[in-house]
C-alpha cells in the first residue's frame, strides 16, 4: 500500500514537473553536461545568443555542440584540438582573415589568449590558443562558432557574451588537457571601441601605434595570438591590413585560397601588393603580413614602414626576436 502511494506521488509529482517545464530543464542540463562536460554554460549561452533552452551533444575529439531544443536557431559548436596544424585554423580561415572591420577578431584582454569576432552578425566566431606541454604537438587550439537567434543587447554586450563563452570553454579545455592557464585580470569583457574610430596619423596608441597612418585599431595585447591594424586613407576608406599571427595561426593566411602561391614563402617577401616578414618566437615562428583591402593597391614606403613598425612592436610584446628585414621590391 505504501509503495502504491509513493508511486502515485511520483506520478503526480512528475505531472507537476512536466507542467512547470522543470523536467525539460533537468533533461537539458543532463544532456549539456554529458555532451559538453562544462565547455558551455547554459546561462551564458542564453544571454549571449538568445536561446530559450540549452541542450548538448558530444561531437567527438573533445568538442561538442550546444543547441536550443525549443526551436530557436541558437547554437554553439566548440572544437578542441592539439598540435601546430589544428584543422580548425584552416577551416575557419575566412573568419580569421575577415576584411570588414565589423568581422575582425578582437582580443578578449586581461591576459587571456583568446579572440572574438567584433561584428554584430548572426554567426559570431571565437578562437583561443594555449601553449601547453613540452612542444608544439601539445599546444591547445580552441575554435568556437555560434549562431544567434536574434540580436541581444548592444554591440559591446554581444562581444562580451561571446568572450564569456570562449573563456569558459578555454578554462574547461585547459583543465581537461592539463594545460596551465596564464594569470588573468579583470572580468570577461572585451576592451571597448575596437576598430570603430578612425585615428588620424600619429593618434594611434594601440595596435597601429607608430604606423604614422590614418588607421582603425584595437588595444595592443601581448597575450593575443593574433593582432591587427587597419590602415586607411584620410577619408576613412580601408586600404591595407597589417596583421601578426602566432602559434598555429600563420596557417590561416597561408591556406587562403585567394592568395598567390608565392605569398608568405621564406623569412620575408613582397608580391603584388602583399608584403610579409617573420620572427622567431618562444612558440615557433610568427608571421607578419601587409595585405591590400582595395583592388590593385600599390604598396608605398608608408605601408612598408607601417609593417616594419607594427611587426617590431608586436614581436616585442610577444617575447619574439627582431622580425626579418622586409623585402623592398
Amino acid at each position: 500500500m505504501i509503495a502504491v502511494t509513493v508511486a502515485a506521488v511520483l506520478v503526480a509529482g512528475g505531472g507537476a514537473v512536466y507542467a512547470t517545464g522543470a523536467y525539460d530543464q533537468w533533461r537539458d542540463g543532463q544532456a549539456l553536461e554529458e555532451g559538453c562536460g562544462g565547455l558551455v554554460d547554459a546561462a551564458e549561452m542564453m544571454s549571449a545568443l538568445g536561446a530559450e533552452r540549452v541542450s548538448g551533444k558530444d561531437t567527438g575529439g573533445g568538442g561538442c555542440r550546444a543547441f536550443d531544443p525549443s526551436g530557436t536557431k541558437a547554437s554553439v559548436t566548440v572544437s578542441v584540438q592539439r598540435g601546430p596544424d589544428a584543422e580548425s585554423v584552416v577551416v575557419n580561415a575566412d573568419r580569421i582573415l575577415a576584411h570588414d572591420r565589423a568581422g575582425l577578431l578582437v582580443p578578449v584582454g586581461g591576459g587571456r589568449p583568446a579572440l572574438v569576432s567584433a561584428g554584430s552578425g548572426s554567426e559570431p566566431y571565437a578562437t583561443a590558443f594555449l601553449a601547453c606541454g613540452k612542444g608544439a604537438d601539445d599546444d591547445l587550439v580552441l575554435s568556437l562558432t555560434a549562431v544567434r537567434d536574434r540580436p541581444v543587447g548592444s554591440l559591446q554586450e554581444r562581444r562580451d557574451g561571446i568572450a564569456a563563452l570562449v573563456t569558459r570553454a578555454l578554462e574547461r579545455a585547459a583543465e581537461e588537457h592539463h594545460c596551465a592557464l596564464p594569470d588573468v585580470t579583470g572580468t570577461k569583457s572585451v576592451p571597448p571601441g575596437a576598430f570603430e574610430k578612425l585615428k588620424k596619423p600619429g593618434e594611434a596608441t594601440g595596435t597601429c601605434r607608430g604606423t604614422e597612418s590614418a588607421a582603425y585599431e584595437t588595444e595592443a595585447d601581448g597575450a593575443a595570438p593574433i593582432e591587427q591594424c587597419i590602415l586607411a586613407g584620410a577619408d576613412g576608406k580601408q586600404t591595407f591590413r597589417v596583421a601578426a599571427y602566432y602559434g598555429p595561426y600563420p596557417n590561416a593566411p597561408r591556406h587562403d585560397p585567394l592568395r598567390s602561391p608565392y605569398d608568405y614563402v621564406g623569412t620575408s617577401g613582397s608580391n603584388d601588393g602583399t608584403s610579409w616578414t617573420t620572427a622567431t618566437c618562444p612558440i615557433g615562428n610568427a608571421l607578419y603580413t601587409l595585405e591590400p583591402l582595395l583592388p590593385h593597391a600599390t604598396v608605398s614606403e608608408r605601408e612598408r614602414t607601417a609593417l616594419r613598425v607594427f611587426a617590431t612592436e608586436s614581436a616585442e610584446r610577444h617575447g619574439c626576436g627582431t622580425p626579418a628585414p622586409a623585402d623592398r621590391r
